[in-house]
This record gives structure tokens, C-alpha cells and sequence, in this order.
């Protein structure tokens, strides 16, 4: 699943929330907002970054072969933890950028909206509505 598929789903899912959220009654929304707030302040929790690896094999390898496999045995560790660090980073950018949306004053509708983009790049680039 590509990142483009992934955000796509994700606003279809915020979409269709928000407008579930339209017909709550008012105990039930006050009950949501108070759960958002909590998952906001658990989410701050530190994660851990990676994940130590290892094993005890019971057998045994002839010398030569670890000394001329040891290289490509660190190569592939070395970019297996780089891949794992880089997952770990874009699950924490995407919580990030979901907090930022969850906490922000403006409803996640406004971000759909597609005169809103272009309102926010005339306003950057100092032009008048």
C-alpha cells in the first residue's frame, strides 16, 4: 500500500467520522472529546525506537565461513535496523501530524477543503483574497 493509498484512507475514515459526529448526542460527544484528550496524553509517551535482536543457535559454522560471511552479516543487520528505525520514524511523523490535526482549532474538514489550500498559499505568498 503506497503512502499516497494510506492518506486517502485515512481522510475517507476521518470523513466519514466527522460525520457520524454530526448525530451524537451531547453525553456522547463530551464522552469522546474527554477520550481524545486522554489518547493525546498517553501518546506522549517515550517509544522505543528499536528492538534489540537475538538468538542462540546450537550450531555450529566452520571459521572460514563466519570470516567471510561476517561482512555481509553486519550489512544485512545494519540495514535491517536502518529499515526498522526509518518504519519507526514515519509511525511517529503520521502521529505527530495526526495530533497536530486532532488539537487544532479548525475542524479536519477545513484541510479538505480545496479553497482553503489555495486561500493558505495566496496568504503565504502576501497576496488578497
Amino acid at each position: 500500500m503506497g503512502n499516497s493509498q494510506e492518506l486517502q484512507t485515512a481522510y475517507q475514515i476521518k470523513r466519514r467520522l466527522n460525520q457520524g459526529s454530526l448525530v451524537l448526542p451531547a453525553g456522547a460527544a463530551e464522552r469522546l472529546r474527554a477520550a481524545r484528550e486522554q489518547a493525546l496524553a498517553r501518546q506522549r509517551r517515550p517509544v522505543a525506537r528499536l528492538a534489540a535482536v537475538g538468538a542462540g543457535a546450537a550450531y555450529t559454522i566452520p571459521l572460514g565461513w563466519v570470516i567471510k560471511l561476517a561482512p555481509l552479516l553486519v550489512l544485512v543487520l545494519g540495514l535491517g535496523a536502518i529499515h526498522m528505525w526509518h518504519q519507526a520514524e514515519q509511525v511517529v511523523d503520521i502521529a505527530d501530524i495526526d495530533i497536530q490535526m486532532l488539537s487544532d482549532e479548525l475542524p479536519p474538514n477545513a484541510y479538505l477543503d480545496k479553497g482553503f489550500g489555495t486561500w493558505l498559499t495566496q496568504a503565504d505568498q502576501g497576496r488578497p483574497n
